[in-house]
């Protein structure tokens, strides 16, 4: 029986190393941290994050011109503002949790590209008196294909 000789070794050595680094470089970037607006204020991290925080009440305003949507998150004790060109879920609504990808402007507020609306396995429907905000349906319905 043979025994494998050193270059052998060696090569299957630095195959496997470059494997493992090119698996470890490519799950770093695809990280999006997770964070609170307490934490988001605290120290503003460079590139995308994730930000959770609950829907404050009335504060969600639909610009149909401009097809933007704007409204506040909480955590409880820090407030951010949100502005977002992306159409929320027919369950966005105020008081609701909302996980955010975006990025922090110049201007101190979240710039979302993502709005997804937590939401537990029961349906309710809205409240006596609760609505969606003002225009949205009617965008939502113009801009469907």
């Amino acid at each position: 029986m043979r025994r494998p000789r050193i270059g052998t070794l060696v090569g299957l050595g630095l195959v496997a190393a470059a494997f493992l680094a090119l698996v470890g470089i490519s799950l770093t970037s695809a990280l999006v941290y997770y964070v609170t607006p307490t934490e988001l204020a605290a120290g503003r991290p460079a590139g995308g994050v994730r930000l959770y925080g609950v829907v404050e009440p009335e504060s969600v305003r639909w610009d149909a011109p401009s097809s933007t949507l704007s409204f506040r998150v909480t955590d409880g004790t820090t407030t951010m503002a949100v502005v977002s060109r992306s159409l929320p879920t027919g369950l966005f609504r105020d008081g609701i949790g909302v996980v955010l990808a975006g990025r922090v402007t110049s201007v101190g507020e979240f710039a979302a590209d993502e709005v997804l609306v937590k939401h537990s396995e029961v349906y309710e429907p809205l409240r006596p008196g609760q609505t969606l905000p003002p225009g949205l349906l009617d965008t939502i319905r113009q801009e469907a294909p």
